[in-house]
This record gives structure tokens, sequence and C-alpha cells, in this order.
């Protein structure tokens, strides 16, 4: 577990930083911007941060645990203890010429201004919707929590600060004790199908990278009764059905997903699953 004073020095990091400059005066960069900016810590995401806190969702920020091009999710604790996953997305790097890409079109972000800034804190909206559509829907998706401007707070896959793997770092005989290849190939196109009708959006990036294997970490310490459960991930870019692009990027998570299991050895069809899921 991260420990508790974790969070109170990214407050008094914030009282320090919060201190005024003469008008017209900007504070030089130093080792601390520099070593911020790899983690996406600057000072607005520190506030933001602050603001949950207060609130109580917050308790204790711990380290990163994953880190990506558009964003880095750090392992924090929340009320009663509980585990959370924070994703906080790069504003300054972030590509958002691609994210507009998957905005245009979704009639929940219409009237988004074209700048970086309200781009990405409309992507991390847009996650938190999707999540919350996906969660609502039956299915297996990490608990969306909060959101603010370029941070969101959800269910934290894995346990004592250590993430569940992914699919495709899950080695086949190992996979093979927990499932039926065939079982598990049905339980997450059950969940594209459960995702296509109920919650009316596609995955728009589904593959055997973002989805986590929930569980594992838990049997590694010793805990065998638990059982394996593949968990959708990274839903930003998900699009609901009205969107002119969701079709084709379908076709592809079908694609994505068929092609992973046949390199497996499990014999199954594109047109099977498209069939399964529009009849």
């Amino acid at each position: 577990m991260v420990e508790k004073e974790g969070l109170l020095k990214v407050e008094r990091w914030l009282k320090k930083e919060e201190k005024q400059l003469p008008k017209g005066k900007k504070r030089k960069k130093d080792f601390r911007d520099r070593k911020t900016e790899q983690y996406v810590l600057d000072i607005p995401t520190l506030e933001t941060l602050y603001k949950f806190a207060h609130k109580g969702i917050l308790k204790a920020l711990g380290g990163p645990i994953c880190r990506g091009k558009e964003a880095v999710i750090f392992h924090a604790i929340g009320a009663d203890e509980k585990e959370l996953a924070i994703k906080m997305y790069k504003v300054n790097t972030s590509n958002f010429n691609v994210m507009i890409d998957y905005i245009i079109g979704d009639p929940r972000f219409e009237n988004i201004k074209r700048d970086r800034r309200s781009i990405v804190f409309a992507w991390a909206r847009k996650e938190l919707k999707n999540l919350q559509r996906a969660f609502d829907a039956g299915v297996r998706v990490p608990k969306p929590i909060a959101c603010d401007k370029n941070v969101l707070i959800m269910e934290f896959i894995g346990k004592e600060s250590i993430a569940a793997p992914k699919l495709k770092d899950v080695p086949l005989e190992v996979l093979e004790i927990d499932f039926n290849l065939e079982d598990l190939f049905y339980r997450i196109t059950g969940y594209m199908k459960i995702l296509y009708e109920k919650g009316a959006l596609v995955h728009a990036d589904l593959s055997e990278f973002n989805i986590l294997m929930d569980g594992y970490v838990e049997r590694d310490a010793g805990a065998t009764e638990i059982e394996i459960e593949p968990v959708l991930i990274d839903m930003g870019q998900s699009m609901v059905l009205d969107h002119p692009n969701a079709d084709a990027f379908f076709r592809r998570d079908v694609h994505n997903i068929v092609s992973f299991f046949n390199k497996l050895g499990l014999a199954c069809s594109e047109d099977e699953i498209m069939q399964m899921v529009k009849r």
C-alpha cells in the first residue's frame, strides 16, 4: 500500500508553488518541473488532486504504475482504504489531433473548443462517461469514480499497488489452467456484445493490450480461490454507435480479438462474432 503521507507531500508542494510572484514575473523551471513533467504532475494537476483530497475521495498518492503516450496512471488510496487508479492525461504532450478524430462526431461533445487543453479535458470526461455506460450495462471495466480536468479516478485492478497483468502478458500455459480458451474468447466477445447492445458503445481500440486479467496478482500471493476475470480498459476512444466511424472501429476490434485467439490456436472467425453481436 502507499504511505498515507504521500498526499501530504503533494499538498506541501502545492502550497509552496502557490506563493505569489510579482506581477509580470514567471518562475523559471527547475529540477522539480522536469521531474513532475515526466509524471504529468504540473501545478494545475496538483490543484485538481488537492480538490479530490479535500472532498475525501483521495487520501494518499503512490507512484506511477503505467506510463503511456497520452497519460500516466498512478496508484492511490481512497475512501475506506480502497485502492484507486488515477489516470492523469498529459496536457502538453498528448496527441490531441488524434483525440479530435474520436471526439468529433460524438453528439455528447458537440460544442467543445478545439484548443489542446479543452480537447484533453473532454477526453478525460469522455472516458469517465464511457466507463460508466459500460459498467452500468454489465461489462467488467474499472468502476469510474470521479473526473475533473485531466484527472480521472477509477477502481484499481490489482492488489497492494501491483497492477493486474494484461492478457498479452499471461503465458498460454497459465491461461489454460483457469480457462478453456473458447470460454475465455466468448467471455470477452460477450462483453463486446453487451457493450454494443446495452451500452450502445464500441470500444474502438480493443485488443490483448487493453484487457487486464484481474485475480492473477492475488493468485500469485497464494489466494488460490480467487476467480480470474478479464477486464476491459482504456475507453477514452470508445464511441457511441451514432458516430460515423463506429462500425469501422468495431470491425477492427473484432479483427484484433479473433487474430489474438487464432494465434493461440483457437479456431474462430470474424464473421461469427459480427453475426453474434449484430443479430
